[in-house]
């Protein structure tokens, strides 16, 4: 037998998949939704958490609770940049990355120094100068958040003052492949390890997703020609939002 949270919430679901409550809507306050059902404020926040999760409304904290429409994905493709990075071979075009034309993207850069964690990842030696740049990306409709990067570089590869306003519209971060290509770095391959989590507070809380709701981090780093770490990134995406899609390419298997 369902559980009064889950009545609630299957109620709320009918009159949103019926058009009875128009997308883009902001809900009543909770203290008056509890009082419609008559039950309490934990149960009735219970019930909205369950219909957040399922993408159906969007909580804005000190806003409310709104009702979306049919969120779009993102896509998250292993390929978008094999048109110009092949092992071996100079980047001689940009990047095609998979962001849409409705897609928001920010990025920020800073000074900062390899910690332990870094500098073990890069190879390098603790306190070394990195640059690090933080991508944030968004739906632009509705301002849901796709994701957020943190991609480092070494501060010696790249001049901060040439691409602090540079911005490829990648989600991503992927217009380091340019930055370094650039400065004469040749890129072998780039290695991506994905997992599947429950987010943290802090993560669930910039995502704007629901308690519960998985996240999909990810931990970049590229090597150059020389075996080289010569970046190195953590992604975190919306597991309900965006969608990693993995293209092996066959035609070359058995060409030799």
């Amino acid at each position: 037998m369902a559980t009064r949270y889950e009545q609630i919430a299957a109620d709320l679901r009918q009159l949103i998949n019926t058009g009875a409550l128009a997308h883009g809507i902001r809900l009543p306050a909770e203290t008056s939704l509890a009082k419609r059902y008559n039950v309490g404020l934990p149960t009735m926040r219970r019930a909205l958490e369950t219909l957040q999760t399922e993408g159906l409304i969007d909580k804005r904290h000190g806003a409310g609770n709104f009702l979306l429409g049919k969120r779009r994905h993102l896509d998250y493709t292993n390929d978008r940049c094999r048109a110009g990075v092949e092992a071996g071979v100079r980047v001689s075009a940009r990047p095609n990355p998979s962001a849409q034309p409705d897609v928001h993207v920010m990025m920020s850069c800073e000074e900062a120094t390899a910690g332990a964690v870094l500098a073990e990842r890069m190879g390098a030696e603790e306190g070394t100068p990195l640059l690090r740049f933080v991508y944030g990306a968004s739906d632009a409709a509705d301002a849901s958040p796709y994701s957020v990067v943190y991609s480092y570089v070494l501060r010696s590869m790249v001049d901060p003052l040439q691409v602090s306003t540079v911005l490829d519209g990648s989600p991503w971060g992927d217009a380091y492949l340019n930055w370094l290509t650039d400065a004469g770095v040749t890129f072998d391959h780039i290695e991506e390890r994905v997992t599947a989590r429950v987010p943290r507070m802090e993560e669930a809380k910039l995502l704007r997703t629901a308690p519960g709701t998985p996240v999909l981090a990810v931990q970049r780093t590229s090597i150059d020609a020389r075996g080289n770490v010569v970046e190195t990134a953590d992604m975190l995406m919306a597991g309900d939002r965006v969608s990693a899609v993995f293209i092996t390419p066959l035609s070359e298997v058995g060409a030799d």
